[in-house]
């Protein structure tokens, strides 16, 4: 065996010591060292569960420890090691740091991207070269994985199997609304109850973290819950609740659930017997129409419309409403939206777009549906969330 060889096996091994360490924390157990000469500049593990963070994998966090070993941006002297192939998340960190090798273990036919990394790296515009390696301590890294997910599914398979303990009496899940464009809208009791809170569940970290810091909430646990990862994270949220923790879940703005990640969250600590509250606080819907001027004492709200498959059916149905219509669209695609209105509806239906709801360029455009595509197109446009209301059918529209 080459010294070269002996090398990669050495520092693959010191990866998987990371791994297993990672595994055993609750972590999908990938783990990654970075090696300038003989010297390992920077360690790292999967940390996504235990920092409640969805871009904390191994490679992140070693080429964040390396930064700052070596006190240099770029490690472009350094070589990574890492336990499975990395995927395109960490292949934009590795381009970001100009690594020039890259060694990993066992391949990831889903998310592996080290074919991107190649590429990019050797894109003659970088003017840097990079030397993937595959295969180094492949079964090993494989059998890591694979005992972890083993044991995941027969932890899963002894819990379905027996009878879900009662729910302990002091947890819950709050529904905390967040603001919708001002950041003043956040209410006494929503930040009490986020500052009393033993984990913050949020769509996106990095979107709640300054809203936590401008109301001084101090530092705790943040989990992510998006449409990626709704259907697992809902009953990790339910066992938390279950097991005595305070749960606190946020949208990016508005009413958690509403168009916004949280049924499912809401659903399954239900079915768990745990308590579930919702505190009122700014939501675009009841914004939006209580200004409009049509009548709100029978609406209906209908989200999103589709995009394309279903749509035109959609709008068929929902515009024979006797009551008025609310829905949300992008500021990109309510040009479109307006002339479907006027297409379904009728170019005489009353129509209301607002957006910028709250802040400081809030405007509603009222008008018949032809009237508002004919201010839009003059406009070219306009930006901001918007939220769409539409007057009632006539009698007799079907």
């Amino acid at each position: 065996m080459s010294e070269v060889a002996r090398k990669h096996i050495q520092f693959m091994q010191e990866a998987l010591v990371l791994a297993e360490e990672a595994g055993r924390l609750g972590d999908v157990p990938v783990g990654c060292v970075i090696v300038r000469g003989d010297e390992i500049v920077g360690r790292g593990a999967n940390e996504i569960q235990r920092m409640g963070d969805p871009t904390r994998h191994a490679e992140v966090v070693a080429i964040e420890q390396a930064v700052r070993t070596i006190g240099e941006k770029f490690l472009d002297e350094c070589t990574l090691y890492v336990t499975l192939e990395p995927c395109s998340m960490c292949a934009g960190a590795i381009l970001l740091a100009r690594i020039p090798t890259v060694v990993y273990g066992a391949a990831d036919p889903k998310t592996g991207a080290c074919r991107s990394v190649f590429e990019l790296l050797d894109d003659p515009r970088m003017n840097h070269q990079a030397t993937i390696r595959t295969g180094i301590c492949e079964d090993e890294c494989a059998a890591v994985l694979r005992d972890f997910f083993a044991r995941q599914r027969e932890r899963d398979d002894v819990q379905s199997e027996q009878p879900a303990p009662a729910p302990h009496p002091s947890g819950v899940l709050w529904l905390v609304p967040t603001p919708i464009g001002n950041l003043e809208d956040m209410t006494l009791r929503s930040v009490k109850t986020l500052r009393e809170a033993d984990v913050i569940v949020c769509e996106d970290t990095r979107h709640t973290s300054p809203l936590l810091k401008k109301y001084d909430v101090p530092r705790k646990t943040l989990l992510s819950y998006h449409e990626h990862n709704e259907r697992e994270r809902a009953s990790e949220i339910a066992y938390r609740v279950s097991q005595g923790q305070r749960v606190a879940l946020v949208s990016d703005a508005g009413m958690p659930g509403i168009s916004d990640p949280g049924y499912r969250a809401v659903q399954a600590c239900i079915e768990a017997g745990c308590r579930v509250v919702a505190l009122p606080g700014a939501s675009a819907l009841t914004t939006a129409i209580a200004a409009s001027g049509l009548p709100t004492d029978v609406f209906c709200f209908v989200g999103f419309p589709p995009q394309k498959k279903g749509r035109a059916q959609f709008l068929q149905t929902h515009l024979a409403y006797h009551g008025t219509v609310v829905m949300y669209e992008s500021p990109y695609r309510l040009l479109e939206l307006i002339d479907d209105i006027a297409l379904y509806g009728g170019s005489e239906r009353r129509v209301v777009v607002a957006r910028e709801l709250s802040k400081l360029h809030e405007e509603y455009i009222r008008g018949t549906a032809g009237e508002v595509s004919t201010m839009l197109r003059a406009r070219g446009g306009v930006k901001g969330e918007i939220v769409v209301m539409v007057s009632q059918a006539t009698q007799g529209a079907e």
